[in-house]
């Protein structure tokens, strides 16, 4: 059945090409049944290994062009990657301070990078993967809101392109073999060393580095994406209950307040991007958007956006978010 209503849900969404599609569909298939007090799970297996394909996915985006591009422009893409943890870490701490959400949910939910990558990984530094969702996707649609506002005003052409739809039936190859063995050997290196986050940044790094060096081609078709990010999102929405929907529509006007401020802040990084690169102000706009590296290549892909700008800057601020979002955690739980 819940496949069923999983279906029901995440296939118009899909069709109207809204970003996450499969993870917001199974993420809100989960909370019904949730409610239902239906007895459902995600094996953890499979949720670990959902994470590992996810940490190859951003690693199929660092290429050799995207290291080059960031490095010639390396001095502001730091200072942007900086001044946006910065600013996540105060918004984060305004939540936590005039809210009921624990450091860790609120940081994990205002930091800006890929939201299936923070619901995916939060849970293991004790964040609640159910409120960071909540988060993450609202600012999500805010930002997806700005997009249509931007493209009304830019009159950008939407992409129509049949080749940059995605490849369902197309024949696998060896790469793919070679992914899902770096997803599973980074899960179980994992394992050994227990490091929470290790299940997405180990098949990155593993991944990037044999791309980069010519060994491997990362290969990720829709289908695997598909049950990847549904995998994520039904054990993120089978965790809802009633105490929890209350209490996320208790703190819901913070939530909004502190992405609206997130929004402005990156609106201005892309003012200050347009006038150091002299680019487009839509490509600016995504390359510092909170809304995160899937949802800015999707929307980029759509709107003829220059990825040579958005790609560095998105991957380089995610990887960052991943190594230091644990310790922004830590040090605002024990001020606060």
């Amino acid at each position: 059945m819940i496949l069923i209503l999983y279906g029901i849900i995440t296939v118009p969404l899909y069709l109207n090409h809204v970003p996450a599609a499969f993870l917001l569909g199974s993420i809100l298939a989960g909370i019904i049944f949730a409610l239902k007090n239906a007895s459902v799970f995600v094996p953890k297996p499979i949720f670990n290994l959902a994470q590992g394909i996810l940490g190859c996915l951003i690693a199929e985006a660092i290429t050799a062009n995207v290291l080059n591009d960031l490095i010639s422009y390396w001095q502001l893409a730091l200072i942007i990657t900086v001044s946006t943890i910065f600013i996540s870490m105060i918004l984060g701490a305004f939540l936590v301070r005039f809210s009921t959400l624990s450091a860790a949910t609120a940081i994990w939910g205002i930091m800006p990078g890929g939201a299936s990558v923070m619901v995916g990984i939060c849970g293991d530094y004790g964040a609640d993967p159910r409120l960071v969702a909540l988060i993450q996707y609202c600012r999500v649609i805010f930002v997806v809101t700005m997009l249509a506002i931007f493209s009304h005003f830019f009159i950008l052409e939407i992409n129509t392109n049949v080749e940059s739809q995605p490849q369902w039936l197309a024949a696998p190859s060896f790469n793919l073999f070679y992914t899902l063995a770096i997803a599973m050997v980074g899960v179980f290196f994992t394992r050994l060393i227990k490091f929470p986050s290790g299940r997405v940044l180990l098949p990155m790094i593993i991944g990037a580095c044999l791309q980069i060096n010519g060994f491997i081609q990362i290969e990720t078709p829709p289908w695997l994406l598909m049950l990847c990010f549904s995998s994520i999102g039904l054990s993120v929405g089978l965790r809802f209950n009633l105490a929890l929907i209350k209490i996320a529509i208790r703190t819901l006007p913070m939530i909004l307040l502190t992405i609206f401020f997130m929004l402005i802040f990156c609106y201005m990084q892309a003012i200050l991007l347009n006038i150091y690169l002299g680019i487009d102000y839509l490509t600016c706009f995504l390359a510092t958007s909170p809304g995160g590296l899937e949802t800015s290549v999707i929307l980029a892909l759509d709107t003829h956006s220059d990825l040579a700008i958005i790609l560095p800057l998105q991957i380089l601020r995610l990887f960052s978010v991943l190594i230091f979002g644990p310790i922004i955690a830590n040090y605002i739980a024990k001020k606060l």
